[in-house]
Order: structure tokens, then sequence, then C-alpha cells
């Protein structure tokens, strides 16, 4: 950090609170401009931007196509939740993304209010109100999503009671000590477990991430969304899909539990639907939407959801995503790029795992290659500050370095990335060796 972007920080940090990601506060960065799948900062140095967000940057930054949508928008209407153009092309550009049966949106301006909704929805649906959620999963930080958010509740008392948690199918961090595909999805078992001792008889759903981010973009093994669909139906309650990071074609599919041809009974989309600009929408079926008290007037309303320029955001994002066909690109692309840093990175040293799907990658490092313990902190630091001192900036989640390059990203920007990541690891193994 130069000395300018030191006294900004602090300037900032004068009167902010402390709602700053790690990965953000360890960057340091002021921003100056951004295009694409670069970032310049104040003193003209420019970043490979696989932070994105934290897989906000769906389409890249300052997208001509976006940009000119939000303009026209601003120049025209911004306050009111009224039926306009912008929110009927954002609902038929949903349409025409998602699985059919999801034919009901509820738009809101934030993940964790989407989160809320969607359990309330299933709530509404079912007549019942327990919730079985997982490990290592992130669905924020409101009452209900921070109770179904596991290691996020430390010295906040008691969460919210009838959220029931269970084990995800993590195979590199197996908590049943078992190995895929011999296991038979024992985690499933262990969820059936779970709910015939801990449950009432009253669940509602299971909410999940189809690829849990926080952790490390850990992906399940197949058939693991098919068994908790079946687990959910056991028990006459709903499967929500948490797809706020992953939704919209991020992992070569507008849904991510399409991989496991799973049509969710509710979808949670965010993050990238918006590409920047605050929304994210609740997905489902008409005779759920409509179910009480959810489907009563204003029960399900929000003070910003459905407002002109979050609509311009999404219809500008989904047809982007149609028109470029960016889906397609993001599990070519992705594939291309975990088979390069495969090649490029060997499982050596602190390098435990490298895993993904499309443009959602994460690099878990180790200190021991035996025991997985993770790597502390203050060298994963070091890995990330190396990175950035490459032209390489990225999300990081435990001992995770997490990639989100943008959809539109190039296969060269790709391809740099993954160089700059072979060699500063390649450096921090000879350093581990010696």
């Amino acid at each position: 950090m130069t000395t300018a972007q030191v006294d900004h920080w602090a300037a900032e940090l004068a009167v902010m609170g402390p709602g700053i990601s790690e990965a953000v506060a360890w960057a340091g960065l002021v921003i100056d401009r951004a295009e694409g799948t670069r970032l310049t900062d104040i003193e003209g140095n420019s970043y490979l931007d696989l932070m994105g967000g934290a897989g906000v940057n769906l389409i890249g930054h300052s997208h001509p196509a976006y940009i000119a949508a939000m303009t026209e928008q601003l120049n025209t209407w911004q306050i009111g939740a009224h039926a306009s153009r912008a929110r009927l092309d954002a609902l038929l550009g949903l349409a025409a993304l998602l699985p059919s049966g999801l034919d009901r949106v509820q738009l809101y301006s934030s993940g964790a209010e989407a989160v809320e909704s969607a359990i309330r929805v299933a709530k509404s649906a079912t007549g019942k109100f327990e919730i079985l959620s997982f490990w290592g999963g992130f669905h924020g930080r409101t009452a209900a999503a921070l109770a179904a958010t596991g290691g996020a509740r430390t010295g906040l008392g008691p969460a919210m009671p009838g959220v029931h948690t269970t084990p995800y199918a993590n195979c590199y961090r197996c908590p049943l000590k078992t190995t895929y595909p011999g296991c038979g999805l024992a985690c499933v078992d262990h969820a059936r477990d779970s709910l015939r001792e801990q449950s009432s008889g009253s669940l509602a759903a299971i909410l999940v991430e189809p690829v849990q981010g926080r952790s490390g973009n850990v992906v399940p093994p197949p058939g693991y969304l098919t068994a908790l669909h079946e687990l959910a139906a056991e028990h006459d309650a709903l499967l929500i899909c948490d797809e706020s990071m992953t939704g919209l074609g991020r992992t070569g599919t507008a849904l991510a539990s399409q991989h496991d041809d799973v049509t969710p009974d509710i979808a949670i989309l965010g993050k990238g639907l918006g590409n920047g600009y605050p929304v994210s929408a609740v997905a489902a079926p008409t005779a759920l939407m409509e179910a009480g008290p959810y489907g009563k007037p204003s029960a399900s309303s929000s003070s910003y959801g459905g407002f002109p320029l979050a609509c311009a955001a999404v219809s500008a994002v989904t047809r982007t995503v149609r028109e470029e066909r960016l889906a397609d690109l993001a599990a070519t692309l992705g594939a291309t790029l975990l088979d390069h840093l495969r090649d490029l990175i060997p499982i050596a040293g602190i390098v435990g795992d490298i895993r993904g799907r499309g443009l959602a990658i994460g690099i878990e490092l180790v200190t021991d290659q035996t025991n997985r313990k993770p790597l502390p902190k203050d060298h994963l630091r070091k890995v990330f500050t190396d990175l950035l001192n490459h032209g390489v900036l990225v999300m990081t989640g435990g001992s995770t370095l997490r990639l989100y390059p943008p959809l539109t990203a190039t296969a060269d920007e790709l391809d740099q990335a993954a160089d700059a990541l072979a060699r500063v690891l390649a450096t921090h193994n000879a350093l581990a060796e010696s």
C-alpha cells in the first residue's frame, strides 16, 4: 500500500464501522476505475479482479450494456415499486433463464433478506416451521439466516429455534471420516438420522448451497442434491437452494442445482443478479408463492423490492447472460482454467486441493498433506499479498483462495491469473520445504 492509499483508508476507517471483509482489508486498495476483469487503483496499478465482490461481478465491470441500461433508467425514474417496463423486462429475463416451474419471482435488496423470505415461503406453504441447514454454509446475518449459518453465531446468544444443522458433503474434509463414492453419501444418511433424533416432526425445508462459497467453493459429489431433494420429500418438506453466489450461469448452468438435474422447490438469487446493484430474488412455483401468510397482500413486500434501478440492473444482466451465452462460456472457461491450474500447481506442499465448478474455483491451502491442517491466517495473508503484488486479486475463505472472475473474462486473462498463482504457490512451497 502506498502512502496515499494508507491515508485514504485511515480517513475512511475513522468514521466507518467494521463491516469490511478480511480480504478487502488485506488488499488495502483504493480503486479509481474498473473495466471488464481489471481494476485500476489511484496509483495507476492494474489488477486482474478474481475477487469480483465475492462473486458479484458476473458480467464484468462497466459492461457497456449495463451502463447504458442504468443510465437510461437514471434519466427517467428511480423511486417506487409501481409497474414499469424495467420490472417487466427483469421478470421476463429471469423467466427465460430459470427452470420451468419456478414461475413466480419476488424481488428484494439483499441476499439475507431473500433467505428470510424463502424460509417464510416454506413455512407458509407447508404449515411447518423447522429448517435443516449445513455446516460450512453461509446464508446471511439476519435472524433466520444467521441461525442457518454454522460457525457465525459465537457471542450472539441463542439462535432462532427450529433450525438444525448437519455436515455438508465436503469430501476433502469429510467430517464422517469416510470416502466417496464408497460412503454411499453417508452425510445424507447422517442428516436423516439427525432429523429423526432432533426434529419435532415439523420440517418445512432443507436450505442448502449447491456449491458452498464461504467454505472455499466446495463442490458436493454427484447425486448429493438429488438425495437431499428426496430427503425433503420424505418429510413433506421443500428444498431451498441458495443460489445467491452460484446462480445465473456462474457454474455453467442457470442454476448450480441443475448439475444434479434438480429443480429446487424454491431458489434464492443475489450477488451477480444485479452485477453490483444491490438486488436479490426468490423464485418458486405459483402454488407456493400464493400460500398464506406469505401470499397475503404486503406480507412478502420489501421497501426497495422491484424499484426501477434494481430492475434495470437485473434486466441488463439477464439479457447479457442470454445474448452472450455466458453460462456456456463459464462452463468452458471454468473447465479449462481448472485443468490449467491442476497442470501447473501440484497437490503438494501447502496446496491441499484444487476444485471448482464453472467460474467458481477454490484452492485450499494446508500445512500438512496428511492431516490437512488449514494454513495459518498469517501465512494465507502472505500468499494473498504476493498474488496482489503479481497483479491478481482473489477472495479468501477459511484457508482457501477463492476465484470469481467475471463470466466475460478472456482465456488470456485467466491464463495470466493461473500463471501468477502457480509462481506464487511454487515460491511458498519452496519456502515451506526449506
